[in-house]
């Protein structure tokens, strides 16, 4: 199978562990860095195992050590602070203005925080039709209106079950709000 390795980590230290059976101290070299760590197992005349890593978080490399066993390594990095860890190694720093998409297009690469911000563009231009642009309207002026104005809006709207929408209250707030049904209409109460 060969050899591999893993990590884990407690609340204090990160643990990478190399699983080869009879490694010893001459067949191994071990650098570690405030932030990298850097190991090299000679597996034979031709042959070396390599972990070259950034690690994602500063540890504190004076506290930290390693212990030979049987069938492992476990390499014992003592972290800088507690925060857990996503990954062992840094994620590369991807610049906010360029990212990396991916595509199969074989012209130029698109960009779509401006395709976004146009279609964004587009949708606040767009007038809406029929009911969508009354339904628009109204939202607007309870949105830009005072208090006295959404409270006559809310008020006359429930109780003409939806049939009048005001925006006086001296007219709303001193008496109940009848229902006024639309023209060539009779409204009846729903448990007649």
């Amino acid at each position: 199978m060969g050899i591999r390795h893993e990590w884990f980590q407690t609340e204090q230290y990160i643990t990478v562990t190399i699983f080869e059976k009879g490694i010893s101290e001459d067949r191994l070299q071990i650098v570690i860095g405030k932030q990298n760590l850097n190991v090299i197992v000679k597996v034979d005349g031709n042959t070396d195992y390599t972990i070259d890593v950034t690690l994602q978080h500063p540890i504190n490399p004076d506290t930290s050590s390693h212990k030979i066993f049987k069938t492992k390594v476990e390499i014992r990095l003592c972290k800088a602070t507690g925060v857990r860890w996503d990954s062992l190694e840094q994620k590369e720093q991807v610049d906010a203005n360029q990212r990396g998409y991916p595509t199969s297009n074989r012209r130029e690469a698109v960009d779509w925080d401006r395709v976004e911000a146009e279609v964004v563009k587009q949708d606040a231009e767009e007038k809406g039709e029929g009911d969508a642009a009354l339904n628009e309207l109204f939202q607007k002026i309870y949105a830009d209106g005072n208090e006295d104005t959404k409270r006559a809006m809310v008020k006359s709207f429930q109780e003409s079950g939806g049939t009048v929408l005001s925006t006086n209250w001296n007219d709303i707030g001193a008496k109940p709000t009848d229902v006024k049904a639309p023209d060539g209409m009779e409204y009846k109460n729903w448990n007649e």
